[in-house]
């Protein structure tokens, strides 16, 4: 697989991807995403992601649903983060594990989102 490098703020700048993952569920099924969250979280810094966290809504609104959220210095450091993490054992397992929590817990999808500034 080939990736593309994408650096809209010119060469020498440093980039900042941020992959955002929103879920949605019942109060329990959230509680389970936070522990489960909280335990991932070092093993994808192990796969080559940064920052690990994962947000709830203080206000506003969107209270059934949390993001969890990864950064990464480029897309091609996303690219291979999702390379090395779709071959782990640790990704088969969680798989399984989300469909078991459906439809109590509901995977919205993933983003990505770039910094401009």
């Amino acid at each position: 697989m080939q990736y593309i490098e994408v650096n809209p703020r010119g060469e020498g700048n440093e980039m900042l991807i941020t992959a955002i993952t929103t879920w949605e569920g019942t109060p329990t099924a959230l509680e389970g995403l936070a522990a489960g969250s909280q335990a991932a979280a070092p093993i994808h810094e192990g796969f080559g992601a940064k920052n690990p966290r994962l947000m709830r809504s203080a206000s506003g609104g969107d209270m059934h649903r949390c993001e969890y959220m990864i950064d990464f210095d480029s897309f091609e450091a996303y690219g291979r983060f999702l390379d090395v993490m779709n071959e782990s054992a640790w990704w088969s397992e969680t798989t399984a594990a989300v469909a078991a929590a459906y439809p109590a817990l509901k995977n919205c999808g993933t983003r990505l989102v770039y910094n401009v500034i």
